[in-house]
């Protein structure tokens, strides 16, 4: 088959053409492959990321529960502690009562003896005074008999 210049030269144009666009073509496809690549590695990444943060997020569950475990535990402790403590003080408040009911009784009771004291001790001094007030009586009488 015979081409003419004509052709030959459209050939060669087409044929330029066709080879540039082929590797447009070449190019774009190898870019979108390094594009699906990456977009691949950035899944994975991505997906190691949600495994990472799941484990994590199950790790912090456990930690938050263990923690719900010993704060109930706390609390418990620290309503019987509270129970023991009210009960005590209710007991001391009973027997401060009682001790202040005895100490009010006493010091009643022992104002009552020192009254008494004094009364007998100011019985025992006219006695004494009496008796004196004798004794010198009699010894003016008698001065011989003692």
């Amino acid at each position: 088959m015979w081409l003419s210049p004509v052709h030959c030269s459209l050939a060669g144009s087409l044929h330029d053409l066709v080879k540039r666009a082929s590797d447009r073509a070449a190019a774009e496809q190898s870019s979108l492959e390094i594009q699906g690549r990456s977009m691949v590695e950035r899944l994975a990444f991505a997906g190691k990321q949600a495994e990472a943060a799941e484990w994590d997020a199950q790790e912090w569950k456990k930690r938050y529960e263990m923690s719900m475990v010993d704060y109930r535990k706390s609390a418990e402790n620290s309503a019987a502690q509270y129970a023991a403590l009210q009960w005590k003080v209710t007991s001391l408040e009973e027997k401060s009562s009682n001790l202040g009911r005895k100490l009010e009784g006493s010091k009643k009771e022992s104002l009552d003896w020192q009254s008494k004291y004094e009364h007998l001790l100011i019985e025992r001094q006219t006695d004494q005074e009496r008796m004196g007030s004798e004794y010198a009586a009699i010894q003016v009488l008698q001065p011989s008999f003692w």
